[in-house]
């Protein structure tokens, strides 16, 4: 799996109808073009996949490459959420196919020969119709998402920075922890100005008496007010709220008492990621910023 992994790849949600018309779909990795003449493509099966029996008996199915903003429908139909339809944005393609909206590219085909191979089937299909957008592909490599030129991006803006801010959007079940300031307002926790490194910032946490977990870069935005820089980590946390602190329910953040309109933003897009389970890293500033596809979700098979 890990060596099979190395190999990077585009990602793709593969869709059909069932007989009743309901429609499916997952997330793939497992995708490649095969022939142009006639033009033939192929998508692998998991045979241990809930939808797999429906696959194999479609008559047509469509495949969907998937754009670097797509991240958040990668992870929905990589989830097992019986809602995917009803949150992804789609339409009725060709031959009634769902197709989703804005992606990269489009196939709808025609079964044109199913293959048993291990523990996986080899679903080859004929292309009948297609359609592309321009746009910067999603790509995953060794479990994660990736962005070509993200760190380079990143580490200059830190270098530039006349000051940088450390904090973290930290869970715990279906809360956020939040820190409470003066006249009701609330942030993310921050590292003390003295120790302001991911070091400090934990180490500060731990002093207050809950035990942080960061696990990834979550945003990296400017606040062209005043020139200022925040690096902000995604994790989890452990313990109860300490004084000066407090969980906040993350289907009802008190969004209007965050005074930073990055923050309130981030925290929206934290609510909005925390649902389908994908999570990026957004560049930008408080107005306007690029979220990255780098947070990986590792529920493909490959």
């Amino acid at each position: 799996r890990n060596a099979f992994g190395s190999f990077a790849t585009g990602v793709t949600v593969i869709t059909t109808r069932q007989t009743d018309d309901t429609p499916r779909g997952f997330t793939a990795n497992s995708f490649s073009s095969a022939s142009l003449d006639p033009p033939l493509l192929l998508v692998c099966l998991a045979k241990s996949a809930h939808s797999c029996d429906v696959f194999a008996k479609a008559d047509h199915f469509s495949v969907n490459v998937l754009a670097d903003d797509q991240k958040e429908i990668s992870g929905l139909f990589a989830s097992q959420s019986p809602d995917k339809f009803n949150i992804a944005a789609w339409h009725a393609g060709p031959l009634d196919m769902p197709v989703i909206d804005n992606a990269l590219t489009s196939f709808t085909c025609a079964r044109h020969r199913l293959v048993d191979a291990g523990d996986h089937l080899i679903l080859i299909g004929r292309v009948l119709s297609h359609s592309s957008t321009e746009a910067k592909p999603l790509g995953f490599f060794r479990g994660a998402y990736f962005d070509i030129g993200l760190e380079n991006s990143l580490a200059d803006a830190a270098a530039g920075a006349n000051h940088v801010s450390i904090g973290a959007v930290l869970a715990k079940g279906n809360s956020v922890l939040l820190e409470l300031g003066r006249d009701g307002a609330v942030s993310v926790p921050k590292a003390p100005s003295a120790e302001n490194t991911v070091e400090g910032l934990a180490a500060y946490l731990k002093q207050l008496g809950v035990t942080p977990k960061l696990d990834h870069l979550y945003a990296v935005f400017q606040n062209t007010q005043n020139g200022t820089h925040s690096i902000i980590y995604h994790g989890i946390v452990a313990g109860d709220a300490p004084g000066g602190m407090g969980f906040f329910d993350l289907n009802a953040l008190p969004l209007e008492r965050v005074e930073s309109e990055a923050e309130q933003s981030m925290l929206r897009r934290f609510q909005r990621e925390n649902r389908h389970g994908a999570f990026g890293i957004y560049h930008g500033t408080e107005i306007k910023g690029v979220v990255h596809a780098v947070a990986g979700y590792t529920g493909y098979h490959v």
